[in-house]
């Protein structure tokens, strides 16, 4: 009933109204749109933190202890890896939108800018995050080949690393495709409402 009310009194409004009304409501579903993805962000880096707080301790006990020179090396060279892998999600995670811009047409493009740069970085993903961790990897697991019988540990963990270095990758296209392509899309079609 009041819902009813509402549209006739919007209807029977000058057209200038309608238009700061359609505004508005485009800004709200903006923001909403983008605090979640921001809040999905927030929760990748967490999740890759908590991550790197196990990978780093476990890798660099080993680093100490194991008796095999590669192995040794792989360990400290996954370490350097995932801290390179944590700056660089940190150092995204810090570049938000904030809420304090000029006008809200300066937050959209500030939000634009941020967007497309975790876009990039998701597109990028097997450059900034696959390919670091491969070398230590590698030289980790080629620790183990004079051992006969870890040849087939060694086997399965190059096909798991392999078999998860697609899965992130398509996992982050697909992230980048469907989440922040249309945001992007959206943002600039509300900046050209905005400047009309």
């Amino acid at each position: 009933m009041m819902e009813d009310e509402l549209i006739k009194i919007w209807q029977s409004s000058p057209q200038a109204e309608q238009i700061k009304f359609e505004k508005s409501r485009l800004m709200l579903d903006m923001e909403s749109s983008l605090n979640r993805i921001h809040r999905g962000w927030k929760y990748m880096v967490i999740r890759e933190t908590l991550a790197g707080v196990i990978v780093i301790p476990v890798f660099a006990y080993t680093a100490y202890t194991h008796p095999f020179t590669l192995t040794r090396i792989g360990s400290v060279l996954i370490i350097l890896a995932v801290l390179y892998i944590l700056f660089r999600l940190l150092s995204i995670d810090r570049q938000k939108p904030n809420n304090y811009a000029e006008t809200y047409l300066d937050y959209l493009y500030r939000a634009r800018e941020v967007l497309g740069i975790q876009k990039k970085s998701l597109d990028n993903v097997l450059y900034w995050y696959v390919l670091p961790t491969y070398p230590g990897l590698i030289v980790f697991l080629l620790g183990f080949v004079h051992i006969p019988e870890k040849i087939n540990i060694i086997l399965l963990g190059f096909s798991t690393t392999i078999a998860m270095t697609i899965g992130v990758y398509f996992l982050n296209k697909r992230a980048a495709k469907k989440q922040f392509t249309p945001r992007l899309r959206k943002i600039d079609e509300l900046i050209q409402t905005m400047e009309e």
